[in-house]
């Protein structure tokens, strides 16, 4: 038993079926965390030899590895008949969401973001997915969450597809963010990753309805790579705007609420570190993730970055972290597919915490 990938936003895998049971993520000795992506022509397999995971390389035994332990929410019937595996997203194995409205009319429109598989994760592996959540299928979630063996809950995280319109954002997405406050016994924090909307005011709805913080995400600072990479958001929302939306965001949620993404391996790295002092310059929280060629998305033919420059990225950010101290990132596990935690810990500075725990470092 153990914590698979559900596939709810991107599909990481090429070929891959729901049934295949491929785990998120991996656990080495000295609580190290890394993503599992499937991939062909690699050295590294996994094989299940007596109830162990071990790890080969090109067919070398290297070691034992543990897994994330399963969900206890999962595996439950909704009054509806729906699993509760299709409902209820988790970012993280300590941290509960939903995916909701799955739906990006960038894809409609032939203009998606460059890295993303979004339509192609929904169309295969994750077809059973709930598209549309319910009022019901909200409430029960939570219900059975808060009523596990899972603990605390430190946050729910949330993320969204892109609604056409500002009466969809009303209607698909605060909405369900409402039932899913008022199910809380005890309230806890909320964080959404959204398309900001056409009219600003909605950000007060949001915070209205129960949200804590949210992500914006530009993906890219470039003003011409933001074109090129994301050409939906940069033809019907546009450049400028976002970073209006940005600021005004920060005056509803506060300093360092509001974080906005971007992601390493898409522009040049002077031009990622530049957009990332801008950001957090402006009371604005980064968020970054680290590109991975996903099948289904358009750029599945690009390379994915180099070790030198992500390297080169994480000791920017880690000093650039230094001049904020009242940053915090919005998980506080490591999670898949970024460093933003690890580096704000500060273990590139070698000052890492004594006491870790595999509990507080899953992803």
């Amino acid at each position: 038993d153990f914590y698979e990938n559900t596939y709810g936003y991107c599909i990481t895998n090429k070929s891959v079926k729901r049934e295949h049971r491929i785990p998120q993520v991996l656990y080495l000795e000295d609580d190290v965390v890394v993503s599992v992506l499937r991939r062909e022509k690699s050295p590294w397999t996994l094989k299940v030899e007596d109830n162990d995971l071990n790890l080969y390389y090109w067919e070398k035994y290297e070691r034992t590895l543990s897994l994330p332990d399963p969900l206890p929410f999962f595996g439950k019937s909704l009054s509806n008949g729906s699993m509760s595996d299709d409902v209820i997203s988790v970012n993280g194995a300590v941290t509960p969401g939903f995916f909701i409205y799955s739906h990006c009319y960038y894809f409609t429109e032939g203009v998606p973001c460059g890295f993303c598989s979004l339509k192609h994760a929904r169309k295969t592996v994750g077809k059973n997915l709930v598209p549309r959540f319910s009022e019901i299928q909200v409430k029960e979630s939570i219900e059975y969450i808060q009523s596990s063996s899972w603990g605390e809950i430190p946050l729910y995280s949330n993320t969204t597809g892109t609604p056409r319109t500002d009466r969809e954002t009303q209607r698909e997405i605060i909405d369900r963010v409402r039932w899913m406050s008022e199910a809380q016994d005890p309230k806890r924090p909320i964080h959404i990753l959204t398309h900001p909307p056409h009219d600003f005011k909605l950000l007060d709805e949001f915070k209205e309805a129960g949200v804590t913080s949210i992500g914006l995400n530009m993906e890219v600072y470039d003003r011409m790579r933001f074109k090129e990479i994301c050409p939906g958001k940069d033809k019907f929302y546009g450049y400028d705007k976002w970073w209006d939306c940005l600021e005004y965001a920060r005056e509803v949620f506060g300093d360092f609420r509001v974080y906005c993404g971007l992601v390493w391996g898409l522009e040049p790295v002077e031009s990622t570190m530049e957009g990332m002092v801008k950001i957090m310059k402006r009371g604005v929280g980064l968020s970054t993730n680290i590109f991975h060629a996903d099948p289904g998305s358009v750029l599945v033919k690009k390379e994915q970055p180099s070790v030198e420059d992500i390297m080169k990225l994480s000791k920017f950010e880690s000093d650039l972290f230094l001049q904020f101290p009242t940053f915090k990132t919005i998980y506080d596990v490591s999670m898949r597919n970024t460093l933003d935690w690890e580096i704000h810990q500060g273990f590139l500075r070698g000052d890492r915490p004594e006491e870790k725990n595999m509990e507080s470092t899953q992803a």
